[in-house]
């Protein structure tokens, strides 16, 4: 009888591979289909790693990607103080003050003098929004409901393809 060990690490390796970047590019498609993508910078982050099969049949999958897009995954966020003003001038800032048509304190279509007062302003008017609007936060779940829902594609693929190789093997031992 032969010795189907490897045969065995191969089909693991080659499904998980391919779980793996089916994973990624349902994860991304869910991303643009729930409006995640307003920098885009969650939908480049999103990365995967696969540990080929050990000797024992143990291979691992790693998916990675920016941490507050699991925060936006979430379905319970209480609030109870304002979010950090300093990663909402960043925001802001990457976003590009021009992007926002209001600035809080000012009328409509006025705008301050320097860019910095324009960016401080607009960050505070969009932390005490996250602040007043706690009740009202709506997560988008786009990870959870997506990734785990695939599970069973990678579990049927396996098992298919090692009866398939089972089936091979016991035949090629039968044999006279």
């Amino acid at each position: 009888m032969s010795d189907y060990s490897a045969d065995f690490q191969r089909i693991l390796d080659e499904e998980l591979g391919d779980y793996a970047a089916r994973s990624l590019a349902e994860l991304a498609a869910t991303i643009q289909k729930k409006g995640l993508v307003f920098t885009e910078e969650l939908l480049q982050s999103l990365r995967s790693e696969v540990v080929a099969a050990s000797a024992r049949h143990v291979a691992s999958m790693g998916i990675a990607f920016e941490q507050y897009g699991r925060i936006r995954d979430m379905k319970g966020l209480n609030r109870t103080k304002a979010p950090p003003l300093e990663e909402i001038e960043k925001f802001v800032e990457k976003v590009g003050i021009d992007k926002f048509n209001y600035v809080p304190g000012y009328k409509y279509g006025q705008f301050p003098l320097t860019k910095a007062v324009a960016l401080n302003r607009i960050a505070w008017g969009i932390a005490r929004a996250k602040l007043r609007d706690n009740a009202q936060v709506k997560p988008k779940a786009w990870f959870a409901k997506t990734f785990y829902s695939s599970i069973n594609r990678l579990i049927e693929g396996v098992t298919t393809r090692y009866a398939a190789q089972t089936g091979q093997h016991i035949a090629a031992s039968i044999r006279i």
